[in-house]
C-alpha cells in the first residue's frame, strides 16, 4: 500500500485543483474542461477513453483500465460543471487563491477539489503498477447541476456491468460518511378556472386557488414528510414556481405550481403524490386540478442507501477513520446528484466520499487543502482494497 499512497503529493494535488478552477465551466460549458480531463487521462496512463456527447453541454469523459471480466469493478466520478458566478465575490472566482489550509475559488469545493483527489488517487494508483484484478472506471460528467445528462451517457455505454463499487467526491463535512441520499420530484399542478371579465367579479380564479394551496404548503406540518431516525433526516417540500394570468382584464383561468419534494429512502413518488392529492382536496378549491411529476429528460433521482453492514462501506470506512483519526458517522445526502441516478438506473452502489470546504455555491467558495490529500488517500487505498490483485 505504501508503494502508492507515496505517490500522492500535497504540491501536487493543489496544482491540480488550482488548473481545473481556473477553467470556466458553467453548466452547458464544459466543452475546455473536458479538454483539460482527457489531457490528465492521457498522461496519468489510461489507454482506453471515451468522449461521449452531450446536447447542449460539454462531453462526457469515461476511461477505463482493463481487468478481468468477472472481477467486480469499481466506477470514480467526478462531475465537471460548477454554478454560475453569483455577486459577493472579493477575488477573481476563476483566479484560485491559497490562504492557510483553504483555495478559493469558483468550483473549489463542488467538486474541483474533489476531481483533483480522484485524478491524484488514480494516478497513484496507476504508476504505482500495483495489480488489479477489476476494472478501474474514471467517469468525469457533464450536466450535473442541471438535468444528469451525463451521468446517464456514462450508464448507456454498457461499462458499468458489474460494477460493485462506486465512489464520488461531492464535498462531505468532516466524520461524516455519506452511504445514501433522499430522492427528489418535482411536481406541477395544474389549476383550471373559469374566465370572465374581470369587473365583473364572478368565474373561478385559477391563480387564486394556485395561491391557497401554496400557502398551505407553506406549512411544513400541512404533510407528514415523514423522519429517518437511523440518519436524523426528515423529508421536505418547497413551492418553487406559481404562474398564471397577466395584465389582460379576465378573470385567469389556467395557473400552474410547482413543488420540489424530497423523499426518504422508505418513501415513494406514489406516496407523495397521495399527500398533495389529499392537501388539495381538502383546502377546497373551486378550480379543476391536474398533478403530474417528473417532466424531465433523464429519469428523476431516486432515494438509495448502501447498507452499512456491507464489505463496500466497511473497507471505505476504515481508510476514512484512519486518514481522519475519528470514527465515522453515517449519514444520507439532503439532495440529489449524479450520485443518484448512478446508484439508480446505473445500478452501483454509491459512496459520496470527498473533500471539507465552505460557502459551496456560494460567493469565495472555498476547500480544506488538508482533506483533498485525506480523500485522495482515501480512494487509493479503497482502489487497492476492492479491486486489487
Amino acid at each position: 500500500m505504501d508503494s502508492v499512497i507515496n505517490w500522492i503529493q500535497r504540491d501536487r494535488l493543489i496544482d491540480l485543483t488550482k488548473q481545473m478552477v481556473a477553467i470556466p465551466s458553467v453548466t452547458t460549458n464544459e466543452k475546455a474542461m473536458g479538454d483539460w480531463v482527457e489531457s490528465q487521462m492521457q498522461a496519468i496512463g489510461f489507454a482506453n477513453i471515451q468522449r461521449l456527447p452531450v446536447d447542449e453541454s460539454g462531453d462526457s469523459l469515461v476511461a477505463w483500465t482493463d481487468g478481468s471480466a468477472d472481477a467486480p469493478a469499481m466506477l470514480v466520478n467526478f462531475h465537471l460543471d460548477t454554478f454560475p458566478v453569483c455577486d459577493g465575490w472579493e477575488t477573481d472566482p476563476y483566479e484560485p487563491i491559497v490562504r492557510g489550509n483553504r483555495l478559493y475559488g469558483l468550483g473549489s469545493h463542488d467538486m474541483k477539489g474533489g476531481g483533483a483527489a480522484i485524478l491524484g488517487a488514480v494516478e497513484a494508483v496507476l504508476k504505482s503498477g500495483v495489480g488489479l484484478n477489476g476494472r478501474l472506471i474514471l467517469a468525469c460528467t457533464t450536466d450535473e447541476e442541471n438535468w444528469s445528462r451525463g451521468a446517464h451517457a456514462v450508464i448507456q455505454t454498457g461499462l458499468l456491468e458489474n460494477c460493485q463499487y462506486g465512489m464520488i467526491a461531492e464535498p462531505c463535512p468532516e466524520g461524516v460518511m455519506q452511504i445514501g441520499a433522499r430522492g427528489r420530484h418535482v411536481f406541477k399542478v395544474a389549476f383550471y378556472g373559469r374566465t370572465i371579465h374581470a369587473a365583473y367579479g364572478a368565474g373561478i380564479n385559477a391563480v387564486t386557488d394556485a395561491s391557497r394551496v401554496a400557502l398551505r404548503l407553506a406549512d411544513q406540518n400541512a404533510i407528514d414528510l415523514g423522519f429517518d431516525e437511523r440518519f436524523n433526516m426528515p423529508g421536505s417540500i418547497c413551492v418553487i414556481g406559481l404562474q398564471g394570468g397577466g395584465t389582460i382584464i379576465l378573470v385567469p383561468e389556467y395557473a400552474e405550481l410547482f413543488i420540489d419534494r424530497h423523499i426518504l429512502p422508505d418513501q415513494t413518488v406514489d406516496d407523495a403524490a397521495a399527500e398533495l392529492h389529499a392537501l388539495i382536496q381538502a383546502v377546497g378549491i373551486e378550480s379543476r386540478y391536474e398533478l403530474s411529476w417528473d417532466d424531465r429528460p433523464t429519469p428523476a433521482p431516486t432515494s438509495y442507501i448502501v447498507p452499512p453492514e456491507s464489505h463496500f462501506v466497511e473497507t471505505v470506512q476504515k481508510h476514512m477513520e484512519a486518514e481522519q483519526n475519528r470514527s465515522m458517522t453515517h449519514a444520507i445526502c439532503r439532495s440529489v446528484a449524479d450520485t443518484n441516478h448512478f446508484a439508480g438506473p446505473g445500478g452501483v452502489p454509491i459512496l459520496v466520499i470527498g473533500p471539507s470546504g465552505g460557502n459551496t455555491c456560494e460567493a469565495n467558495e472555498y476547500v480544506n487543502i488538508d482533506s483533498i490529500e485525506r480523500t485522495a488517500r482515501v480512494y487509493a487505498k479503497s482502489i487497492v482494497d476492492l479491486i486489487g490483485s
